[in-house]
Formats: structure tokens, sequence, C-alpha cells
């Protein structure tokens, strides 16, 4: 029988007289069965490989060299890491756990980093209590201490104790979002919390714009030699699978509907906007007009959505308000704008992940649109365009 295991000071965990690769390994496995799945061999590789992590981060292994014990798992859309991860996640034996989509992590590490910053800047323009009128504004290199003094903090207070972090989607396309991701890597590691990330790109294919790439090298640095990388690359789609209608929810109960075909979009329960439905709503800082903003349903045009100054940041606003979605007008794909095409894109991320409808009324094939995107990008979005009860046979079925 196995020896009790003693956590480490402070840790918040229970697996009575069984080791925790054990825990998971059973509790993943009986999952699995349970959804008549068979883990394929890089299911089972990446399986243990999480096993054997939790116990460096729960159990007496703590205190060692943490290098190689993060985990990195990358693949293809649909080939099971997502489900790996939230099987993994539910049957980690801590309450000390956090598992977010990378979208999600970003913008609230965001939110908290301008907070933080904000109120750092305010006090150290105020000078201390005892100052009096005609205070000397604080130097430039003042400032900019306090912001990055400011972005440590909002980093620190998104991790608390955590034992175990979890992002699904691990990505960065933008460029602005480089050297906050390499801190955020850093601050993780120091703090030996145990991290685990799925994504759809290798390492070296993050930020893969020549001309912004150079950013994103002391991040990719940092996974390189602080996680092991693990592809899972089976080679199942599992989200090409066709299901029954009565099986299908949330995002995939959506459809991709010809313009024009009136018919069908009675069929699915489509009501065209009247004129006096139209409403411009403020998700974040940006205006966004609307046909339809009501009843948790929200409808709108691609050239207003995707072709306008929108971001991920408005996107993530808007679910919590509305869970069907419906962009009409939505171009054949040569002739999206680059810009247009990237938003689309990431609209579709957000949507999936929260698993909420999307019907999308098209002029044309998407697949020419795909070509545009680099490799893994294009894998991505195809993926999760086949997903929805599409009739399409031009994007991806």
């Amino acid at each position: 029988m196995a020896e009790l295991l003693q956590s480490p000071a402070g840790s918040s965990f229970g697996f009575g007289r069984r080791q925790p690769t054990d825990v998971i390994r059973a509790t993943v496995t009986q999952r699995a069965e349970g959804e008549a799945m068979v883990l394929d061999t890089e299911q089972l590789a990446a399986l243990d490989a999480l096993a054997n992590s939790t116990l460096w981060a729960l159990g007496q292994g703590h205190r060692q060299d943490p290098a190689g014990r993060h985990l990195y798992l990358w693949g293809p859309p649909g080939r099971g890491k997502t489900w790996l991860l939230g099987a993994y996640f539910d049957a980690l034996p801590t309450e000390r756990k956090k598992r977010m989509h990378f979208h999600e992590f970003f913008r609230e590490l965001h939110a908290r980093a301008r907070d933080a910053s904000r109120a750092a800047l305010e006090r150290l323009d105020a000078g201390p209590p005892s100052a009096g009128p005609g205070v000397i504004p604080a130097t430039g290199a003042a400032r900019a201490e306090t912001r990055s003094s400011a972005i440590a903090t909002a980093i620190d207070s998104l991790l608390g104790d955590l034992d175990v972090i979890c992002f699904d989607e691990f990505h960065c396309n933008d460029p602005g979002d480089a050297m906050l991701l390499s801190r955020t890597l850093k601050r993780i590691f120091e703090h030996r919390i145990l991290l685990v990330t799925t994504s759809n790109y290798s390492p070296d294919q993050l930020l893969p714009d020549e001309y912004f790439h150079h950013l994103i090298e002391p991040t990719i640095d940092l996974i390189n030699t602080q996680m092991s990388v693990l592809q899972v690359a089976g080679g199942t789609d599992y989200r090409t699978l066709a299901k029954a209608s009565d099986e299908r929810s949330g995002y995939a109960t959506g459809s991709i509907i010809p313009a024009g075909d009136t018919g069908r979009m009675i069929e699915l329960g489509l009501e065209i906007p009247a004129s006096h439905e139209a409403v411009t709503i403020k998700p974040t800082t940006k205006p966004i007009a609307a046909k339809r903003a009501a009843d948790g349903r929200f409808w709108a045009s691609f050239e207003e959505l995707c072709e306008g100054p929108t971001a991920t940041l408005d996107y993530l606003a808007m679910v919590e308000d509305y869970t069907h979605w419906v962009i009409d007008g939505v171009p054949a794909g040569d002739a999206m704008s680059p810009f247009g095409l990237r938003r689309f894109g990431n609209v579709i991320d957000v949507l999936y992940d929260k698993d909420l409808r999307l019907d999308l009324v098209v002029d044309g094939e998407l697949e020419p649109a795909l070509t545009l995107l680099p490799p893994a990008d294009a894998a991505r979005l195809r993926s999760r365009l086949a997903a929805l009860a599409s009739r399409l046979p031009s994007v991806g079925r």
C-alpha cells in the first residue's frame, strides 16, 4: 500500500492513501471509458506526463527542480487536448487550481494591470502624504518602474496561492501581448505553480509574423527550457464526427446558411431583424452597430463586427449578455480583408470556447480565406467551421 504523502506547507489537497498519480490516471481513464472514448498512444503519454507532474506539484517532489514538470500539449484542432485537460483538471485532488481559456486570462490580466497602474500612478503623482502644493512631477523612469511593478502585482493577484493553473488554447497573435506573456510565465515558474497548457501551435509557431516574431522568442525560450512539450496529434478529428441533430448543443447547434435561403432561415427560427431593432452597443470602449441586441440575441453584419475596430475583449464582454449570435453578410473568402479575417477567427474562437450558438449567413465559399492564414490558424478555423451544421461542403465537411 502506498504511503500517505505529506503535502507542501500550506497546500490544500487530499487523496487519502492513494498516490496522486494513481488518482489522476484512474479517474481520467474511467471518464474516457464512460464516454466510449479510446485514448490513443499520444493521449496516454500525455496522461502519464500529467500524472507525474501532479506528483511534483502536490507531493514531496515540490522542492525538486521544476524544469520539465510544466506541460505544453500541442497539436491540430480536435485531437482531444481540451477534453484531456478538462478531465485532468476535474481529477486534480486540490482546491487550489484554476483553469481558464487564454483569451479570458489575458482579458482579466489587462483589466487588473490597467487598474493597478492607474492607482499606482495617481499615488506617485500625488507624492508622499506630507507633500504640499507644488509637488515635483514624477520622472518618466519612475512612471515606467511604477507601471512595471503594477503589472507584477496584477499577475500575482491572478495567481494567488494556486498549486496548478491550466490554460486552454495558449497562443499569441498580438505583438503587444508578447512581453506580457513572458513576464506571466516567469512569475508562474518563480512561484512553482504547475502550468499545463493546450495549444494548436508548437512553441516556434507562436506569433508567426516575421516582423514581430522576435518579440515572442523570450517566451519560446522559457517554454522550451521549463516545460515538457508534447504533441497530441492523433488521426481522429473529433469535431468533424457527425452527430445527430438532437445530440448537438451550444455552438454546434449553429449553421452556415447561404445568403438568400430564407426557407432555411425560417426552418432554423432565424427572424430577420426589423429596422426598429437596430441599436448601438458599447461592450468596452468602441461602439458596435447591431441589427438586434436583446433577449440574449445578437445580430450584426460582418462589416460592422469584423471589419470595424473591434477586439477580442469586446467579444468576451458581449458573451456575458448574448448567448445566440448571428453574423450576416459574411463575404466570400477572397473578399475578406486580412484584419477582417483575423477578427472573424477571434469571434469564432470565443463563441466556440463559450459553447454559444453561432449562425453565419454567407455570400459565398469561405475556404479561399483559409489559404491566406498560417497552416495552424487555417486548421483551427476550418475545424471550428466544420463543427457547425453546415450546408456548404466547401468549409470542411
